[in-house]
């Protein structure tokens, strides 16, 4: 028969053994953290979706105006 010693909870001499380690106090930074890295290449793809749209409006348009007239300009989306 095998005895497995029981583990004790490690209690800093700062902390009162009813409050613990792991805090929410503790552990914001760590939640903000992950929270940012888990949206940043969600509102990264979004910002160069607009930034794409934006340019290609632009640059659309100044193709009209500068190809105004031309009986090619109909076969361009």
């Amino acid at each position: 028969m095998v005895v497995v010693p029981r583990q004790h909870l490690i209690v800093s001499e700062n902390h009162s053994t009813g409050e613990g380690l792991a805090t929410i106090r503790g552990m914001v930074g760590g939640i903000a953290i992950a929270v940012i890295l888990l949206l940043s290449p969600f509102f990264i793809t979004l910002s160069l979706v607009a930034v794409a749209a934006l340019l290609g409006n632009s640059l659309k348009d100044d193709a009209d105006s500068r190809h105004e007239g031309s009986s090619l300009i109909e076969t361009n989306y």
